[in-house]
């Protein structure tokens, strides 16, 4: 039977810790056990595309499809650095996203003001400005259009200009998040990268089993957020043996 791979639909990338449960444990059942990270924050699954999609829907997940919008945000946002937090903006596009279809290969882009998602030229976005407003993007250029937070989720669903000439610059991308990232309120998120963005349901389930929000990026990488530094201590302890990389130098994630 030949292998086929379903993108299972994480707006921004977010899990709860009972769907990475969920999620590893179908991988072992039906996927090989193995789940998959792509560069859209998503997480994919390989086998027989129609025991998959049973499985996941019956597991309350969403299968992707070519006219749903994937969503980017900033993953950090609301925790680490950035001008705004767009958590709940970001929720607010994706409820949108589940009832409307979009041209296929769509994808929608939050960026907290960092510039890490406009540096990955979303088809649509909004990177959040110092003055309290959103830029407009589009193909990760700005249009010159500006949003006031309350319209932000209304401009980014209509059809925004093309690109401009009187634009500010984008900010410089950050580096991808790898590591001990201390928050602001004295919590930690662990970012772990993981080679060729395989992601073991062994592993999985001891990500799970932290109990922590879970965020998957668009760089191949899980952030486990909200930690204690002893938490974070044994985490870092226990998984890095098994193959989560959190040293931003190591070759294994080049």
């Amino acid at each position: 039977m030949a292998e086929t791979a379903v993108d299972v639909h994480l707006p921004g990338g977010h899990l709860t810790a009972a769907q990475v449960q969920l999620l590893a444990e179908i991988a072992h059942t039906h996927g090989g056990g193995e789940l998959y990270l792509t560069v859209h924050a998503q997480l994919q699954l390989r086998g027989d595309a129609a025991a998959l999609t049973d499985a996941l829907t019956a597991a309350g997940l969403r299968i992707d499809t070519p006219t749903r919008g994937r969503l980017l945000t900033s993953p950090l946002s609301g925790r680490i650095g950035g001008h705004r937090d767009i958590r709940e903006l970001a929720r607010t596009v994706a409820a949108r996203l589940t009832d409307t279809d979009v041209a296929p290969g769509t994808v929608f882009g939050l960026d907290d003001g960092t510039g890490d998602i406009a540096a990955l030229a979303p088809t649509l976005g909004l990177l959040a400005r110092p003055d309290g407003r959103f830029a407009v993007l589009r193909d990760g250029r700005d249009t010159g259009l500006r949003a006031d937070p309350d319209d932000a989720a209304d401009v980014l669903f209509t059809d925004p200009p093309a690109p401009g000439t009187d634009t500010d610059p984008l900010p410089e991308a950050p580096p991808a998040p790898i590591g001990w990232l201390d928050q602001p309120d004295g919590a930690v998120t662990l970012a772990g990268g993981l080679p060729g963005g395989v992601l073991p349901a062994r592993l999985a389930e001891f990500l799970a089993a932290v109990e922590r929000p879970l965020i998957v990026t668009p760089w191949r990488s899980v952030l486990l957020c909200d930690l204690d530094e002893w938490t974070a201590e044994q985490v870092v302890r226990v998984l890095a043996p098994m193959g989560l990389v959190f040293d931003a130098d190591s070759p294994a994630l080049r």
